[in-house]
């Protein structure tokens, strides 16, 4: 479980996050949406522990996250990467969960041959297999082609019923029908958004930010 009472972030005068509350439950999606500079980043950095504010956050022991940049080691493979960042044997379903969403000839390949996209899937996969209770994804869909938003879109739907998973993204499509609720970052305030009261993450923003 996730709980925010009375978050307040500032930089030198100017507030970035305004009296954040707010109780999320073990598992789903939940989407944060707002402009770029809206305080995204920032409000997950605080969750994270990144960042200094005021208030108070209960949090899970055990979190992961994967930001827009991968934070992979460019110049060794995947399995050597699995073994140093994950620190155990995969199991038999871990396995097969890297069999089936990189293909074989791309995991005997130094990462630094690696697409955008399979960067973030190898990130994305090494971060589900430390296992946490929270997984926090920043722009996790830029730069994303059809078939690996397809492929990342799948794995996270099969994730979503073992964790909470916090994203932010631009690329509406890619999250509308992944997603279980809605928050709104504008104004340093959050808003949470009924999400069966609109068609789309589109008409969302042009409700509460457009």
């Amino acid at each position: 479980m996730l709980e925010i009472m009375n978050l307040e972030k500032k930089y030198k005068q100017k507030t970035i996050l305004s009296n954040i509350n707010l109780k999320l439950n073990n598992t789903g999606i939940v989407f944060f949406l707002g402009k770029n500079g809206a305080g995204k980043t920032t409000f997950f950095n605080c969750i994270m522990g990144f960042e200094d504010y005021s208030g108070k956050i209960v949090k899970p022991t055990d979190i992961a996250a994967v930001f827009d940049e991968s934070h992979v080691y460019s110049n060794l493979n995947a399995h050597d990467n699995i073994a140093l960042l994950v620190r155990r044997d995969l199991t038999q379903t871990e396995q097969a969960l890297v069999s089936k969403y990189i293909d074989d000839s791309v995991l005997k390949r130094k990462v630094k041959s690696y697409s955008l996209g399979q960067k973030k899937i190898l990130s994305i996969l090494i971060a589900i297999f430390t296992q946490p209770q929270m997984l926090i994804l920043d722009e996790v869909s830029n730069g994303l082609d059809y078939e690996t938003a397809k492929k990342v879109k799948q794995l996270l739907t099969s994730c979503k019923r073992e964790m909470l998973i916090l994203v932010c993204g631009h690329q509406f499509d890619f999250y509308n029908q992944i997603i279980d609720e809605v928050f709104v970052i504008h104004d340093a305030e959050l808003i949470r958004v009924d999400i069966n009261e609109f068609t789309d993450l589109e008409n969302v923003y042009e409700n509460y930010v457009g």
